[in-house]
């Protein structure tokens, strides 16, 4: 077997390797919603205590699940929410906050796989510019803007039908990812335009 060839069988296991991870990934993180679906709700709670190690009398809120670390320093705001009888729900908040992480982890790991797609499109050597790819790397630049939109709406919307108070959550990291998106959208025209060129130079030929 030539050294090209040894090449391209390496390049096409590492795409498949680097697809087989993401996979198995989303898999786990699937498996982590569906534990705290399946987990009793008097399973969990929160503790104010020192942190481990740390004897200075500084106490932090840390979240447990059947007695074992389940969150360090866990978020007040997010895992004691009042309902409109005072009552809170730590498991719906960890269901809530799962689900966030499921729905952000699903849209990442698609964006991934088109990446793979795109990486192993090249791999023997055939121009990066056609039709598919642009298409592609526009659906990832989509992704991107719903990676900044979705996991947010998601917990939003949880937030409003199961307790009092719900915000949006809207910051500086939604507007960063905002501008990949458009960032990415700007790479598809250029391929696009790489696309035509290709596209000429093969009728010339």
């Amino acid at each position: 077997m030539d050294t090209k060839a040894k090449k391209r069988i390496r390049r096409i296991r590492l795409v498949e390797c680097f697809s087989t991870f993401i996979i198995c990934f989303l898999i786990f993180q699937a498996k982590d919603f569906v534990v705290a679906l399946m987990t009793p709700a008097d399973s969990y709670q929160i503790r104010y205590e020192e942190p481990f190690g740390v004897n200075n009398g500084q106490k932090i809120y840390s979240l447990y699940r059947n007695d074992d670390y389940f969150m360090f320093d866990a978020d007040v705001n997010e895992f004691m929410l009042l309902d409109a009888d005072g009552n809170t729900d730590i498991k719906y908040c960890v269901i809530m906050h799962e689900a966030r992480d499921l729905v952000y982890s699903v849209i990442l790991g698609v964006m991934l796989l088109i990446v793979c797609n795109i990486a192993h499109s090249v791999i023997d050597g055939v121009s990066p510019f056609t039709r598919k790819n642009t298409g592609r790397i526009r659906l990832i630049g989509a992704l991107q803007f719903c990676l900044a939109v979705v996991p947010g709406l998601v917990v939003f919307l949880m937030k409003f039908f199961r307790f009092e108070y719900s915000n949006l959550g809207f910051g500086m990291d939604n507007i960063y990812m905002f501008i990949i998106g458009f960032a990415i959208m700007t790479i598809a025209q250029v391929f696009d335009y790489g696309v035509k060129l290709q596209e000429d130079v093969d009728s010339i030929a």
